[in-house]
């Protein structure tokens, strides 16, 4: 018989024979792989849904032009500071935002101010599809602009005693616009007293084509990673100020490192429970077959050909093991997100090689002991039962 086939034939027949011993291993195997690829998934799957959480919070990166500062004084006395307006060139930003390769949802602003009826509002340039992905939490009743249409804040409107439909006539320093209200905005912050209007509809009112007072930055990213990508922005614009938005990236850091943390804890202590106890069963089965160890060596295997059986009996483990806990890991993993964060979990096929190795590791881990008192036996201390 050929060797290869020899081995396998040994290592089914000593598996098939001791039927306990296997639905044991294999049972404390699968177990483990399981719960670890189970626990795997979920914090796979819940690193997505945090991030999509985080989203709500808004942006985490701000970048805004350098103000022009001038001190006022003369000698020893100093009546504070002139800031004027400045702006940022939004095709330098965008050329800035291609180089450094971020992953980021982003919005572009300009604020300034336009004459209406005998005063002057605050009014705010926008990209309405930018902010519909980047502000969810606005609540708009009525529905969002089209051309020539406006968005107004709650706390503006109540003001000017203005409503969805009304037309609204307004001066900047370049243009006079005639604009429709389209509906109105609540978000419980300063946009409530604001008019929003489309972006390039605003630079031209202001004879200011081309230019930004504020852009916001979804990054996909958190801690040292979100530090770098600031740093590299603001690299690429030195007449800006790239601030990070703590707020957000700590609740964003803070969350995922809680539940990567709780996850690596349970997979350890599951690892270290199962591989004690593949440790114990193993030198169980080696003490009960110390006899047949002792006849294969004294027939002429070698200890390393001994070995290699146990070796092929805690492989085979192995592989049935982890192909088992894959498939029971993915159920569990689907059943917590759904009980637990009423969500469902991502289909990761690459965890397959995660369960795989896994099982393998600790099944050879738990015979290397048993291994090394096969490789010192004695045959005939064996055979004679001592």
């Amino acid at each position: 018989m050929h060797r290869r086939r020899w081995l396998i034939h040994v290592v089914l027949r000593a598996l098939s024979h001791r039927k306990g011993r296997t639905v044991l291993l294999l049972a404390v195997l699968a177990m483990a792989s399981s719960l670890a690829t189970a626990l795997g998934i979920v914090s796979y799957s819940m690193e997505k849904r945090v991030a999509e959480e985080v989203r709500k919070y808004g942006a985490n990166l701000i970048i805004v032009p350098d103000s022009a500062r001038l001190d006022v004084g003369s000698g020893g006395l100093n009546f504070g500071v002139i800031s004027e307006p400045t702006y940022l060139q939004q095709r330098q930003v965008e050329d800035a935002l291609a180089k450094s390769a971020l992953k980021a949802e982003r919005s572009f602003h300009l604020r300034g101010a336009l004459h209406h009826k005998d005063a002057d509002i605050m009014v705010e340039g926008v990209n309405f599809s930018d902010v519909r992905r980047l502000f969810p939490w606005w609540q708009l009743t009525g529905n969002w602009p089209t051309a020539g249409e406006v968005v107004v804040g709650k706390d503006l409107a109540d003001r000017l005693k203005l409503k969805a439909g009304d037309i609204m006539e307004c001066a900047g320093k370049a243009q006079t616009m005639r604009l429709r209200i389209s509906g109105i905005v609540s978000s419980g912050g300063e946009e409530d007293g604001l008019l929003f209007l489309a972006l390039s509809d605003l630079q031209r009112a202001l004879g200011l084509e081309g230019q930004l007072s504020l852009i916001r930055l979804m990054v996909t990213a958190g801690g040292e990673t979100l530090k770098k990508s600031a740093a590299s922005l603001q690299m690429l614009l030195p007449t800006a100020k790239v601030n990070e938005v703590r707020q957000t990236a700590r609740t964003s850091e803070g969350l995922l490192a809680k539940v990567k943390l709780l996850m690596l804890m349970v997979t350890a202590v599951v690892l270290i429970s199962a591989g004690s106890s593949v440790a114990g069963t193993m030198s169980t089965t080696v003490l009960e077959r110390s006899k047949e160890i002792g006849l294969m060596k004294a027939i002429g295997g070698t200890r390393w050909e001994v070995m290699l059986i146990f070796c092929g009996e805690a492989a085979m483990l192995g592989v049935l093991g982890g192909v088992a806990g894959y498939l029971f890991g993915s159920v569990i993993a689907q059943f917590i997100t759904r009980t637990v964060f009423a969500a469902s979990a991502e289909f990761v096929p690459w965890f397959l090689f995660v369960s795989l190795g896994i099982s393998l590791f600790l099944a050879l881990l738990g015979s290397l002991g048993p291994m090394v008192s096969v490789f010192k036996l004695d045959p005939v201390r064996s055979l004679r039962g001592e």
